[in-house]
């Protein structure tokens, strides 16, 4: 079993987090990183770039990625993530060479909140032998953009990032926390809870652009990333997830790392998230900010119920496979059933190991 693995590869980043679960399943794993290609130059002509997705840079990419595939000869599997760089030319040229094409991205390209590059790939989805895809509603937009095979990859958590700490639980000293973008309705969402006297830290850019946010109890800080990010989590006693409706998402991929984290999660109540995690057993939803802002109070009020539904939730995600390892091994079950068996049985032994090394067994 081996690959070559192409994407933008910063290791706080949730590319680079598949990679590494592809090499603990024992896939031999050559990987290309796009992102020094895409940060070349100054902002100008990065921002033109990502914009048109075309220009020197990218072509030098795509004749690389080709000349990468073709000196690994044993590598029959080549995959995407997020190749929304990739040429048509660059794609035929290793289809021609016998290469199997998959490719991957969790945002949805046919809902994309002003973010630009998105033309150049909705062309070339037809070209890959197989799409995988984060939602269920971006099967049948794949297919009619001309995809065959559509492969189901629900959000993960990864296993040796979003742990529980040890001891577990923490000192949380935080009560309600957020980190992420103020995308759609989140500012005003949060400033409301905080017009009802709910203490927030916020964690991210932007945030400083909304008036309403910025008052006393709310505490703004920067975008977290890596051991930050999950001291984030466990740091806080609620923490909260929203969807991006606009993606149309069923379940957040925040979601996912807050309940494997070992941290109470209250987020949008939606059919995703209801299918992951059991309300009020495993997780918390709410479908208002009145929901949203009774609920906070009752649990800060209440940290042995609190804790309860956090253990259930990270016993739920570490269980019902979840992880980056399980969900990679299930796109190759669906896709490639020799290799999708060995996968599913690494990915078994990988896990157990993990949850007796964290005693979630």
């Amino acid at each position: 079993m081996e690959i070559v693995y192409v994407g933008d590869l910063c290791e706080t980043g949730s590319c680079f987090h598949r990679l590494q679960a592809f090499r603990r399943l024992g896939v031999r794993v050559r990987a290309f990183d796009v992102g020094p290609y895409m940060r070349a130059g100054g902002p100008l002509l990065r921002r033109l770039r990502d914009r048109l997705m075309a220009g020197p840079a990218i072509a030098r990419l795509n004749r690389d990625v080709v000349r990468a595939c073709l000196e690994t000869p044993a590598a029959g599997r080549v995959w995407f993530d997020k190749p929304l760089w990739m040429r048509p030319w660059a794609l035929d040229r290793l289809k021609q060479a016998g290469r199997r094409l998959y490719s991957f991205t969790l945002d949805n390209p046919f809902h994309v909140m002003n973010e630009p590059g998105w033309h150049v790939f909705r062309r070339t989805i037809r070209q890959f032998d197989v799409n995988v895809v984060p939602r269920d509603s971006s099967v049948d937009d794949y297919r009619a953009a001309g995809a065959g095979t559509v492969a189901l990859f629900p959000v993960p958590f990864d296993p040796f990032v979003n742990h529980p700490a040890a001891p577990w639980p923490p000192a949380r000293s935080v009560d309600v926390s957020y980190v992420g973008s103020p995308y759609e309705e989140r500012p005003a969402f949060l400033a409301a809870l905080a017009d009802r006297g709910i203490a927030l830290r916020i964690g991210g850019a932007r945030w400083g652009r909304h008036p309403r946010i910025r008052r006393p109890g709310v505490a703004l800080v920067p975008a977290m990333y890596g051991e930050a990010y999950r001291r984030a989590i466990w740091d806080a006693r609620v923490n909260l997830a929203f969807l991006t409706r606009s993606h149309h998402d069923p379940c957040a991929h925040k979601s996912m790392e807050i309940t494997a984290s070992g941290s109470f999660l209250l987020a949008v109540r939606s059919d995703g998230h209801r299918a992951a995690f059991e309300e009020g057993r495993e997780a918390e939803f709410f479908g208002s900010v009145e929901e949203a802002a009774d609920k906070i109070r009752f649990y800060l009020k209440d940290d042995a119920a609190r804790e309860r539904v956090a253990l259930a939730g990270c016993r739920r995600a570490w269980t019902s496979g979840y992880a980056n390892d399980e969900r990679i091994a299930a796109v190759f079950r669906a896709t490639d059933p020799e290799m999708g068996a060995e996968l599913t049985r690494r990915a078994a032994a990988v896990m157990a190991a993990r949850r007796r090394e964290l005693g979630l067994e």
